[in-house]
């Protein structure tokens, strides 16, 4: 049996937070990289207000629209939980690739789709590198995600973040 992939989990967790935490988006520094709007154009759908996530150890924020179809996501953890990409088996995800030129063990990949408790989860454009001290990563679906646009976020995301 495979091992319980962290990225995976990191979506269904930052999934299951929705709603929860919403008015602690405001005050938790991850949310406030990017603005509902600016989060709708990398989606291509409208999102709600952020969110901060449930992710013990991390920084995490999302927006989400109307279901689970439309959605940005950023998390950052310590470098040291960075993931271990062999490990996890992310090569054999759809679209997967290394990413030179932005930080140790950079790569982009679509998350495979699961079914739980009834939901599909999964499906979602997903790029993260480590940078200094800290594990970037995000995710996007919707109408404009793929891989070349999760890997703009991820960029963004990292320069807002210096």
């Amino acid at each position: 049996m495979r091992k319980l992939m962290l990225p995976v989990l990191a979506t269904i967790l930052l999934a299951a937070s929705s709603g929860r935490l919403a008015a602690q988006g405001a005050d938790n520094p991850t949310c406030k990289l990017f603005t509902q709007n600016e989060a709708a154009a990398y989606v291509g759908a409208s999102v709600g207000n952020a969110e901060s996530g449930l992710l013990p150890g991390s920084s995490a924020c999302s927006w989400s629209g109307e279901g689970a179809d439309n959605k940005m996501s950023i998390s950052v953890f310590p470098a040291g939980n960075a993931l271990q990409l062999k490990n996890w088996g992310f090569e054999s995800w759809e679209g997967f690739r290394s990413l030179p030129n932005i930080g140790a063990k950079a790569y982009v990949a679509r998350t495979p789709v699961m079914e739980i408790m009834g939901k599909k989860m999964g499906g979602e454009w997903q790029s993260g590198a480590i940078v200094g001290n800290d594990y970037v990563a995000v995710g996007l679906k919707g109408p404009k995600a793929n891989a070349d646009a999760a890997v703009a976020l991820l960029k963004e995301a990292i320069k807002r973040r210096q």
